[in-house]
This record gives C-alpha cells, structure tokens and sequence, in this order.
C-alpha cells in the first residue's frame, strides 16, 4: 500500500501538470483543502508556514476577484517552501513528488504573473 502523503503529491502534481489555470478556481480549492486538512494539527513549523499561506492562497481565490499578481505571489512563496520541506526529506519518493511541486507551484507562479 502507498504512504497516503505520496498519493496526496501525486494528486496534486498531476492537477497541477497543466498548470494552475487549467486546474481553475474550483479544482484549486479542492487541492488547498486537501492539503489545509492534511497539514492541520502537524505541528510542524515549516508545514504551518505552509498551512497560512495555503489559507492566504484559498482567501485570495475565494474573493470576488481575484489578483493575478497576489495569486503568483502565493504560489511562489508555496513552491519556495515546498521546495525547502523537500530538502529536510530523505531521498525518495515523497522528497521526489515535494521537489516536483515545488516547481509546478514556481512555474503557475510565473503563468499567472
């Protein structure tokens, strides 16, 4: 059986292949939910960092109109820590599937910019 957080990465990483405009608003909330209920509780600094801008993100999204540019700003701060919780990850798959995300959340980031 997978680890339950390497199927969540998967998840993601694949919604987010064609980048956070094709995933949209609707499928964009999805994925912060997923990951706000994953991370609630932890106690991990580095992924309750994650978690308030995960709820920044979900606010700005969830506003009448949304800013492209905060949008970009959220989701490179995202892919900046992302990338970070990946480097204190043992090789593997999980640290793989992190450093992926990372970089699809820097990439969105410059899509929406």
């Amino acid at each position: 059986m997978s680890d339950p957080v390497e199927h969540d990465l998967e998840l993601t990483t694949s919604a987010l292949q064609s980048g956070p405009l094709a995933l949209g608003i609707a499928g964009g909330l999805v994925e912060i939910q997923r990951w706000q209920d994953r991370i609630d509780g932890t106690g991990a600094a580095a992924l309750e960092e994650i978690g308030a801008a995960l709820a920044e993100l979900r606010g700005e999204l969830e506003s009448d109109a949304p800013d492209p540019a905060v949008l970009a700003d959220l989701m490179r701060r995202l892919g900046e820590r992302t990338l970070a919780v990946a480097e204190d990850q043992p090789e593997g798959n999980v640290r793989s599937r992190l450093e992926e995300l990372g970089h699809l959340l820097q990439q969105g980031a410059a899509e929406a910019d």
